[in-house]
């Protein structure tokens, strides 16, 4: 038979048991549930149900230690745990297990209460802090009995400061791999930014892509990004997101106006809790917009160590932005700024080819003064066009260098033929029907304009393969060229030369329609009457059509 000793001592061991394995399962799910992702609410909320449990308690709270030391509440289970706050403010200042109960003051000491015979009025509660090694206390557990249950004991307290201590490591090993999961997320997000940056040489794109991304990596509501006008040394709205982003365009910010103003005056960063307190913040670009600015991060865009704008990332969601968010959004800012510079290299490099494209197409039309404007005109009718046929940008950047070029092998063209007043003989149009095969010898040496030069080749080509300079049929012949066959014949019928006068846009309208499907594409020549009635081609918008007039006989080279 068991003595008294025997049965107390089975009883503490029983208890202990209890407690491993409780441990064991706080650390299986804790650590399952860290891995997993879970939110720290979640995590929280599942610890103090453990902490419970292993006091056998109604309720208690779970309280972490700002900066400021003060304490904030985590996580709560009952109602008895929330009253006794000033319990867990006193053991997070002293470090120390305190706890209150039925009869006793409130003891600041490792010893619990001793049990007492008096009536209990109210709970017992019992605060241990949650110390780390580096920090030292980094919050606060509580745990309450309700009124009339046994005050709790030195073994209470041990079970608690234990169980605090595995708290305390599966709370920070949480909040590593929550911060690493962030940052991978915020590394991940940069690289794809990066990418997406360097995806596209177009401005616009460039601008919108950057502005989205800055959105999702700063957890915005908005965000804009501002330019700098040298010329009127002004910031204007270049990309502004949202449905009221629209309303920014029209509103220009001096430098040193305004928090952005402010940024690209100094060409330093700034985080802003509460613009309502900042004397910088321009509260009409709010009212002008209609969106309510709370907080922000503003970050100048700087080239070759000149400010050329700014970022702006507004209204952070669930909180204000941190040092972190800014310099992540410093790391973002230099990426879009090489990109900015990028994208601006080329259009000033395109642009500058563009240019000595059309200066070469002008000086080769002086040749031949009677088709002066030929090239431009024809230029827009093809992008006309393209607009109506929904060409990809991509393609019409290569029909629009295909037109401006289309005639460019006209320079290998003598000048007694280019420049004859009457319709050309035999001889004198084989000869001119070789200046697409000229132009196709000059373009082979340059490779970044290989693109263009089936369009430039085959722009006499006939969909009935009667055209030249290769016969080709149908889909044989690049879009590219059955847009200028089109655009080139009308403007060839519409202009007036010595020889003949130029016919009334009706006519040569009719023409083309009624060659559709032999010499042009019908698809091609559909787009082309669509873009004549809207009044893309000469600005006037027509009505259909009547009959076809014949123009056979005009030069259409």
């Amino acid at each position: 038979m068991k003595t008294l000793d025997q049965t107390a001592e089975l009883d503490l061991l029983r208890k202990k048991l209890r407690i491993m394995e409780l441990e064991v399962e706080v650390y299986r799910e804790m650590g399952g549930l860290a891995i997993r992702g879970a939110s720290r609410s979640t995590l929280l909320s599942r610890l103090m149900d453990f902490a419970l449990k292993a006091v056998d308690a109604e309720g208690g709270a779970l309280y972490s230690l700002d900066k400021d030391m003060s304490l904030s509440l985590e996580a709560a289970k009952g109602k008895d745990g929330l009253k006794e706050r000033a319990l867990a403010v006193m053991a997070a200042n002293s470090g120390k297990p305190c706890v209150n109960g039925p009869g006793n003051k409130t003891q600041e000491t490792g010893q619990a209460q001793k049990k007492t015979s008096r009536p209990a009025s109210r709970a017992c509660v019992l605060a241990v802090p949650l110390l780390r090694e580096k920090d030292g206390v980094s919050g606060v557990i509580t745990a309450s009995r309700a009124p009339g249950r046994a005050p709790f004991n030195d073994a209470d307290l041990k079970v608690l400061t234990s169980l605090a201590n595995h708290l305390n490591i599966i709370i920070e090993r949480a909040e590593l791999i929550s911060t690493l999961d962030n940052r991978i997320k915020q590394l991940s997000t940069l690289n794809e930014v990066g990418a997406l940056l360097i995806s596209s040489l177009d401005h616009n794109v460039v601008r919108l892509r950057a502005m989205e991304a800055i959105t999702r990596l700063m957890r915005a509501e908005t965000g804009s990004l501002l330019l700098l006008d040298r010329e009127s040394g002004e910031l204007y709205f270049e990309v502004a997101l949202g449905e009221k982003g629209k309303r920014l365009k029209e509103v220009r910010l001096s430098v040193g106006e305004g928090i952005a103003g402010w940024v690209a005056q100094h060409g330093r960063s700034v985080i802003v809790p509460d613009v309502t307190r900042d004397p910088r913040f321009q509260g009409s670009v709010d009212r002008k917009s209609k969106f309510r600015t709370k907080n922000m991060v503003c970050v100048p865009v700087v080239i070759k160590g000149q400010v050329i704008g700014v970022l702006q990332a507004i209204n952070r969601i669930g909180g204000a932005f941190t040092s972190e968010d800014l310099r992540l959004f410093q790391l973002f800012s230099n990426q879009a700024a090489i990109a900015l510079d990028n994208a601006r290299l080329y259009e000033e490099i395109k642009d500058a080819f563009y240019a000595t494209s059309g200066a070469l197409a002008e000086a080769i039309e002086k040749r031949d003064p009677y088709t002066g404007g030929h090239t431009k005109r024809v230029l827009a009718y093809c992008m006309a066009i393209a607009s109506h046929l929904r060409m990809p940008e991509e393609e019409m950047e290569v029909l629009r260098l295909s037109a401006v070029l289309h005639d460019i092998g006209k320079i290998g063209v003598e000048d007694k033929v280019l420049r004859k007043e009457a319709p050309f003989d035999a001889d004198e149009a084989a000869s001119m029907r070789m200046h697409p095969q000229f132009g196709a010898e000059i373009l082979k040496h340059i490779p970044h304009l290989r693109e263009i030069m089936p369009g430039m080749l085959h722009h006499h080509e006939r969909v009935d393969g009667l055209g030249y300079p290769a016969g080709l049929k149908d889909e044989e012949i690049p879009l590219t060229a059955r847009i200028i066959s089109v655009a080139d014949t009308y403007d060839a019928m519409t202009t007036t030369r010595p020889y003949r006068k130029g016919r009334p846009p009706e006519e040569a309208v009719r023409e083309i329609r009624k060659c559709a499907g032999r010499q042009f594409d019908i698809n091609v020549v559909k787009a082309f009457m669509r873009a004549f009635r809207k009044g893309d081609i000469d600005g006037t918008p027509r009505q259909k059509p009547g009959r076809a007039q014949s123009a056979r006989n005009y030069d259409l080279v």
